[in-house]
């Protein structure tokens, strides 16, 4: 594959366009009518958008192969403490050799050098069929989109292009839950509190001993996270009232092998013996959003972790095209969640996670991407759909 000076304007513009683009989960219209624009302008076989507003290009090869599937999702987070930022957050200016604003790490720029790579692969270089997956929802609803598309398709692999620096192969990943805690107790006015049983005090007693219960220790994913990130109380405001009720939840990373039943045994086992413990609820979390098509997304919230083995052949193709474009990758365990989490996870297709941009950049004021390795991913996208005749 060849990248001129006007291919890389092209992945340059392109990148720029889709970050100008606002869109939270369930708001990615406007970003998606751009992709979809895109691969239709640069020529894929197919451009179809679906029921929930994910855009999917096909780009088929001139001899039969495998099917790899390159995804990244459009949507972004909103921006916190705006007063921080040196630019424009959807204005993509390009400065010191970098292009500014929201999503330009996490994850346009993935979503563009993987969609121009794909086009600008010649035909005759392709043996296969090459999926480029534009996915909603992302933000909230991690994976959620792919799992939709990929259902019912035959696929052999799938790359997930988020930020790796471009030179980090992420051969595993963490999962990830939410738990809800939900106590009850017993309102009474808050001069006579010894009439009600107040269920934040519960919670608090409850949240203590899930704080100290052990926490697993993995040789490679190194300690498991079980933190408290929010707490309600009813009635709110709660003057003049002892709360009878108290919400709580936890958020979670998890390792390989744990199912929703053992990751709430653990919990429910830090409680037991606990006095009240009848009057806690322990329950994985759910998301619901209404995307922009008039769809809703509805799933429990669970992820489960998953690893490709050096001996996989996606993993050794994908090596093989990294060391062919000059990048000695540093196989790493990618820390935040992705939607490699349903196609690996879930689904049990062989993933792998790679693209420009930095995830320490991610969800923070400033937010950018290094224009050389945006480049440098769409050498190496290229490379890998080259090599695609080699897999097996």
């Amino acid at each position: 594959m060849k990248l001129n000076r006007e291919r890389e304007e092209e992945v340059i513009r392109f990148t720029q366009e889709m970050v100008r683009c606002p869109g939270f989960s369930g708001d990615e219209s406007a970003t998606a009518a751009v992709v979809a624009r895109q691969m239709k302008k640069l020529g894929f076989d197919t451009v179809e958008v679906d029921r929930w507003g994910s855009v999917i290009g096909v780009r088929r090869g001139a001899r039969p192969g495998p099917t790899f599937v390159f995804d990244g999702h459009m949507d972004v987070v909103p921006i916190h403490m705006p007063e921080l930022w040196r630019c424009e957050p959807y204005g993509a200016e390009i400065a010191d050799g970098k292009i500014w604003g929201i999503g330009t790490s996490d994850m346009k720029s993935g979503l563009a050098a993987c969609l121009c790579a794909a086009a600008f692969v010649d035909r005759a270089e392709i043996a296969g069929t090459i999926v480029v997956t534009a996915t909603v929802a992302e933000e909230l609803m991690i994976g959620r989109g792919l799992g939709k598309i990929l259902e019912g398709r035959k696929v052999d692999a799938v790359m997930t292009c988020e930020p790796t620096r471009a030179k980090r192969l992420a051969v595993a990943g963490v999962g990830r839950t939410t738990v809800e805690m939900s106590v009850h107790g017993l309102v009474a006015h808050s001069s006579q509190p010894h009439l009600g049983d107040n269920a934040v005090y519960r919670a608090m007693d409850a949240s203590e001993r899930i704080r100290k219960m052990p926490r697993r220790q993995d040789a490679f994913f190194g300690t498991d996270v079980i933190e408290l990130v929010e707490i309600k109380s009813r009635p709110s405001p709660g003057n003049g009232s002892v709360p009878d009720h108290c919400w709580v939840l936890w958020e979670c990373r998890l390792f390989p092998g744990e199912t929703r039943e053992t990751f709430l045994n653990r919990f429910h086992a830090a409680i037991k013996g606990f006095h009240g413990a009848e009057k806690v609820n322990l329950k994985i979390g759910r998301i619901v959003i209404d995307c922009y098509t008039g769809e809703r997304l509805d799933c429990e919230d669970f992820l489960k972790a998953w690893t490709t083995p050096p001996e996989e052949p996606f993993r050794k193709l994908v090596e093989q095209a990294l060391l062919q474009t000059g990048i000695q990758a540093e196989p790493v365990i990618f820390r935040g969640c992705t939607n490699a989490n349903i196609s690996a996870g879930e689904m049990g297709i062989p993933s792998l996670v790679y693209g420009p941009g930095n995830l320490d950049l991610a969800h923070k004021p400033n937010e950018h991407v290094e224009i050389e390795e945006l480049l440098l991913s769409v050498k190496a996208y290229g490379r890998m759909i080259e090599l695609m005749d080699q897999y097996g």
